[in-house]
């Protein structure tokens, strides 16, 4: 009984199609029309449920990658690189022109200028 239900609902949908055919003037061609119409839908609601499943499934897959990773190389197992010293014997750093004094540019300048408290063109007294 449960599986005559299906086939009973679509045989009563069709001839009620068939009867509104029939009566009015819609003719083979507009079916014909509709029913690709549908047929598209759902092909369209197929390939969009596939690219979902399948965006799950490589979603997942990351996932246990990204886990089997971290179980493999957990971060208190990774040594840190060896530190390195900076000796005395290296001069400063200077300009390449040869000059002693480093000219910065502007917006470094202000933002140093900034973070010191001396902004130009700002008054504090408001």
């Amino acid at each position: 009984r449960a599986a005559a239900q299906p086939v009973a609902e679509q045989a009563s949908a069709r001839s009620a199609a068939a009867l509104a055919a029939l009566r009015s003037n819609v003719t083979a061609k507009e079916i014909q029309k509709l029913a690709r119409k549908h047929e598209r839908r759902a092909r369209a609601g197929r390939a969009t449920k596939g690219l979902l499943v399948l965006g799950i499934v490589a979603g997942g897959a990351y996932a246990a990658w990204r886990w089997w990773d971290k179980q493999a190389n957990p971060d208190w197992l990774v040594e840190p690189p060896v530190a390195t010293e900076v000796g005395d014997e290296r001069s400063p750093l200077g300009t390449v022109d040869g000059s002693d004094r480093a000219v910065l540019d502007p917006e470094v300048e202000a933002k140093q200028a900034e973070a010191e408290g001396d902004v130009p063109g700002h008054d504090d007294r408001a």
